[in-house]
Formats: C-alpha cells, sequence, structure tokens
C-alpha cells in the first residue's frame, strides 16, 4: 500500500513544475492520468530518445521517449486528447467526473476558454480538488505574463542574491523556480485531500511559481541587510559568521562554523590561537569575517581536499567536498540511499544509462518505486473505456476523427 493508493490525477500540465508534481502524487502512489495534446509536449520531442532498442538521437520513433519525459513520466499512464477540439473537452469532462484530482500549469484564462475552470467542473464533481501552477497567479498586475525558471528566480530577487559581489545577477543551478513551487503544489493536494475526508468537499488551489521562491528568499533576514548596508551576493559566504568555500590543492571544500565550540576547535587545530581574540563570539566572527576567512583560506589552500576533511571532521567541524554534478552521482551516501536510479524504457529488457532522481521521501511501509514512463498515448483507449465509460465504437470514431492519440 502507499499513502495516496486510490487517488486519480488528471495530469494536463507541461514541461517542468506541473510534471513534477504529479510525479511526486504518483510516487506516492495516486493513479496519475498525464493527457497530452497529439505530438505531446515539447519535452517529448527533445532528444536524446530511448526506445525499446536502446537510445539514439536521429529521427523520433513512435515508441520513443525523450530523457525528460523518461524522468517525469514515471508511474504515469499517457493519454492523447485533443483539448483543442469540442469533443475533446467532453472526453475530459467525462473523466474529471470520476477523478480527484485535477492539476494544470496553464497561464491564467486557458482552463476557463476551455470550459474547464474549477466552478463548471466542481458542478460536474463536487469532491474535486483542482490545482494550478502559474508564473505570478491568476490575478495581479502582472497575472498574464509569460514565465519560465529563469524569469521567476530574477523576479524574486534570489538571482540578484546569487553569485559573487563583482559580479552579474546569477541564476541557481537547478531549476528552483519551477522545481520548489511542484512540491509547494503537491503539498497543497494532500492537505486539500485531508479537508475533503472531513467534510467531503474539494477545493481549488493556486500556486504562484513567485510566490514560492519569495517564500524560499525570505528565510534570511534581507531587510536588515538591507539597512545594515551589506551588498546583495556574497558568494558562497554569509554576513552571519564563517560559512563559505575554500579552495584545497585539488579542489573546494564547504565550511560551515555555527558554535562557538566549533570555532575554539578549528582554532586549536589550525594552531591559531590568535582565531579565538579574533572571533570569540557569533557577532565578533560576523565582524571579523573577512580576515577570519583569509586565515582559513590559507591553512586549507596546503592541503589536499581528502586530508581538509579528514582533520575537519575529526574534530567534529560541518565540511563537505564540492562535487561536480555528475561526480555526486557517484557519492557513496547518494549510492546507499539510491538518491538516483537508472531510467528504463517500458519495453527495453535493461535500464539506460540515464539517471533519475527517486521520490526523496522515505516511508518505513510504503514503497515508492515507480513503473518505467509509458509510451505517448499507450493508456488512451484502456483509460478512456475502462474510466470514461467511452465504447470501443466512440473510441475509434474518436481517433479517426484526430480527437485522441
Amino acid at each position: 500500500m502507499k499513502p495516496l493508493d486510490g487517488i486519480r490525477v488528471i495530469d494536463l500540465t507541461r514541461v517542468v513544475s506541473g510534471p513534477v508534481c504529479t510525479w511526486m502524487l504518483a510516487s506516492l502512489g495516486a493513479e496519475v492520468i498525464r493527457v497530452d495534446p497529439p505530438g505531446g509536449d515539447v519535452t517529448w520531442r527533445i532528444p536524446p530518445w530511448v526506445g525499446p532498442g536502446g537510445e539514439q538521437s536521429e529521427a523520433q520513433g513512435p515508441d520513443d521517449i525523450g530523457i525528460s519525459y523518461l524522468r517525469k513520466g514515471r508511474g504515469k499512464r499517457s493519454v492523447v486528447i485533443d483539448l483543442g477540439r469540442p469533443e475533446g473537452v467532453e472526453v475530459l469532462r467525462r473523466l474529471v467526473a470520476k477523478t480527484d484530482v485535477l492539476v494544470d500549469n496553464f497561464r491564467p484564462g486557458v482552463m476557463l476558454s476551455l470550459g474547464l475552470d474549477y466552478e463548471s467542473l466542481a458542478e460536474l464533481n463536487p469532491r474535486l480538488v483542482q490545482a494550478s501552477i502559474t508564473g505570478f497567479g491568476p490575478d495581479g498586475p502582472d497575472a498574464d505574463l509569460a514565465s519560465m525558471d529563469l524569469i521567476i528566480q530574477a523576479r524574486s530577487g534570489l538571482m540578484a542574491k546569487t553569485g559573487f559581489p563583482d559580479g552579474p545577477p546569477t541564476k541557481a543551478g537547478a531549476t528552483v523556480g519551477d522545481q520548489f513551487p511542484a512540491a509547494l503544489c503537491a503539498l497543497g493536494i494532500v492537505a486539500a485531500l485531508r479537508q475533503r475526508d472531513i467534510d467531503g468537499r474539494g477545493q481549488s488551489i493556486d500556486v504562484s511559481m513567485l510566490d514560492g521562491l519569495v517564500s524560499m528568499l525570505w528565510d534570511e533576514p534581507l531587510d536588515l541587510y538591507h539597512h545594515q548596508g551589506l551588498p546583495d551576493r556574497m558568494g558562497n559566504g554569509d554576513p552571519r559568521g564563517i560559512l563559505d568555500t575554500f579552495a584545497t590543492q585539488d579542489g573546494w571544500v564547504a565550511l560551515v562554523i555555527t558554535t562557538d565550540a566549533q570555532f575554539q576547535r578549528l582554532a586549536r587545530e589550525m594552531e591559531r590561537p590568535d582565531l579565538l581574540e579574533l572571533g570569540p563570539t557569533v557577532p565578533a566572527r560576523a565582524e571579523h569575517r573577512e580576515e577570519i576567512c583569509k586565515l582559513v583560506a590559507t591553512w586549507m589552500a596546503d592541503r589536499t581536499t581528502e586530508a581538509t576533511l579528514d582533520r575537519l571532521r575529526a574534530i567534529r567541524v560541518p565540511a563537505g567536498a564540492a562535487a561536480s554534478a555528475s561526480a555526486a552521482s557517484e557519492d557513496p551516501q547518494i549510492q546507499h540511499r539510491r538518491a538516483l536510479v537508472p531510467l528504463r524504457h517500458p519495453r527495453a529488457s535493461e535500464p539506460s544509462r540515464w539517471l533519475g532522481p527517486a521520490f526523496p521521501v522515505k516511508f518505513s511501509r510504503a514503497d515508492t518505486d515507480q513503473v518505467p514512463a509509458e509510451t505517448l498515448g499507450a493508456s488512451t483507449h484502456a483509460v478512456l473505456h475502462d474510466i470514461a465509460g467511452l465504447t470501443p465504437e466512440e473510441i475509434d470514431h474518436l481517433r479517426a476523427a484526430g480527437v485522441l492519440g
């Protein structure tokens, strides 16, 4: 049994934020029915592709699946419906009548223009939970603006906070503007389902990517930093104390000092009693941060990364090597936790060489492993017959008319 067993989700999402949200729901056991337009969204068409016979980057075949969808389509059923046709919208409405959750990440107004807004669908299914992820929310002066991860990182202030003082505003290396709101949306859906358990009623959920990054960024007292005249960007440092990355003979080490005891142990290990005079307390270390970090940098520069980490860990000072993204996949702890797993085509005998994230929440009595992503439209007939109640003749007619794929 999985936490969301028995919950059916219709996934109208595309690209990153929505598909990541519904991948999380699938990991938790929900039956996720991914509804694509004919040909799929853009992620279906980006090479390389993996097919039953392996990987290729030439012309995409009908059974080939792009790497991006191999990751985000795991655990989902694939249905193709053209929602630009009235008949396609009617087919979707028949599915919604027997569904618990509907997720989309269209721009505001698209669902309303299709007649798929929450008010209309709630009349059809009062228990429906409908969740929408948008860039800026469904209202406000910028609601209609186009949004992508980079734009949201810029608007939220995250890019101004990221990078070094003498460099330009810099985006985070991961698509946090997409993925953090995706997690918030999944959390909101689970909460709404719990509330429905109590009162029997569904509701709509509004998740703004901008709101999500603003809430992440303001974990720090940015208004106080501004008042104190501190720069927006401090590289890998922090105005509150000794937190930075330092070069070794063969790499970089991230070091974080949060307590007086840790700093005292570091000073003794470095054989620098003068450090204790410079930074006996958190405020003193913040005041003399630059001078202290220069002394630490000199100490680390004479050692290898492995030797430095051995010494710091022996004195219980938090530190870690700054690994490349690809090297992280070979980290023994990451491998032990199975944080990355091989991606598999549903009809291939062996996994591909590509990796995807495992669901990062582990349960003591629930398995969150997933079946491979389906080929485009693989479940169209089964879903529309078994759930929406269409007859084989109706399905054949709609397919011949180009409404289904």
